[in-house]
């Protein structure tokens, strides 16, 4: 990589850059530090496995995203806590924002420089992408993961879709209550009308976001791999291509035997090819481990662009499952952000700092 060109060169990288200052937490799985402060490039965090590592860069991104990756709320807790925090002292081109995500079971609490705040607010100041090992699932897992990764990436992109998704989500559950108990055609109907207005919103927007995802991830997949095999995502509705108001007629029967809606956006799907032919069904797991890295460096540039600064970059556990070309271009990545965390259980080359962790208290390694 060329000199930033000095102290004047470091300046103009960074003032338009959105990075996390300063993260402070209590009962957080099972970390103990109470504050670290972090800096511009590549920190490397450095331990044995189950020290806290991950723990570390997931309770990073819940302060940058207002998402939790995994699991439910009380999970994040450390075991025998009732309540938690996560706060951040997030820095925009605006200036110094304070995120605070209080833990409870069962609920986040949000909030931004003290006043109550929704996790759309927190997406308008901050962004951050994490890779880890597991992402081979967003291909060889189940369509669960695969929704989730757009439904969670399309919130932080577009307000309207949190507000159109969470709609489908209240209508869904009252057209299967309906579907449960027995009620009448009509009753169905006029839920299902609802439910299709709502749900063609929600993939139309889904179908937009493939399309841009679509050419990044097909770039990045080339940049990591090569050319010899061309990468593509489609999206997969549940119903094929009949109209959703008419497939939910036309399952009517199915679904009051089974009591439950089976067609519609929240049974969709994402499919990745490789020339055409299923990653999913004929993939080596390299090439979907590979699948998976295009992926999540779209979703980077996507925010990227929407925010005009690069998000914070999260990548856990940088050498895993990866030959020498896949972290070398990891570690390229990292290195082309303003803020990149990568922990391991050795450092990556170059990096501007080093902090080891064990049993989840942090220390400063220079």
């Amino acid at each position: 990589m060329q000199a930033d060109g000095g102290e004047e060169g470091r300046g103009r990288r960074y003032a338009d850059a959105v990075l996390l200052r300063r993260l402070r937490q209590y009962a957080f799985r099972n970390l103990v530090v109470p504050e670290v402060a972090f800096g511009p490039g590549v920190t490397a965090i450095v331990g044995p496995n189950a020290a806290g590592k991950s723990n570390l860069l997931i309770a990073c991104y819940l302060a940058a995203s207002a998402e939790l990756p995994a699991g439910p709320v009380r999970d994040a807790l450390r075991f025998g806590e009732s309540e938690g925090f996560v706060a951040a002292e997030i820095e925009n081109r605006h200036g110094p924002v304070q995120v605070h995500v209080g833990l409870a079971t069962g609920r986040k609490v949000l909030r931004i420089d003290g006043q109550a705040a929704r996790a759309a607010d927190v997406a308008r100041i901050a962004a951050a992408v994490r890779i880890t090992p597991e992402d081979a699932a967003l291909i060889h897992g189940g369509p669960t993961g695969r929704r989730g990764w757009m439904d969670a990436l399309l919130t932080r992109l577009s307000p309207r879709y949190g507000a159109v998704a969470r709609a489908y989500g209240k209508v869904l559950e009252q057209r299967n209550a309906a579907l449960r108990h027995g009620s009448d055609r009509a009753t169905v109907a006029a839920f299902g009308d609802r439910l299709a207005e709502l749900g063609d919103e929600v993939v139309d927007l889904r179908r937009r976001l493939i399309v841009r995802a679509g050419d990044l991830a097909a770039d990045a997949y080339r940049d990591v791999a090569g050319p010899a095999k061309e990468f593509t995502i489609r999206y997969a509705p549940a119903q094929g291509e009949r109209p959703l108001a008419e497939a939910l007629v036309a399952s009517e029967p199915e679904e009051r035997a089974r009591g439950l809606t089976v067609v519609g956006p929240h049974r969709d799907d994402l499919v990745a090819d490789l020339d055409a032919r299923s990653v999913q069904t004929y993939g080596s797991r390299g090439e979907a481990r590979t699948a998976a890295l295009a992926l999540r460096v779209a979703e980077h540039r996507l925010l990227r662009d929407v925010h005009d600064e690069p998000p914070i970059l999260l990548l856990d556990d940088f050498s895993a499952e990866l030959d020498a070309d896949r972290r070398a271009y990891l570690l390229d990545l990292a290195e082309s952000v303003p803020q990149a965390l990568v922990t391991g259980t050795e450092p990556p080359p170059r990096a501007s700092r080093r902090l080891r962790i064990a049993g989840g208290e942090l220390r400063d390694d220079g």
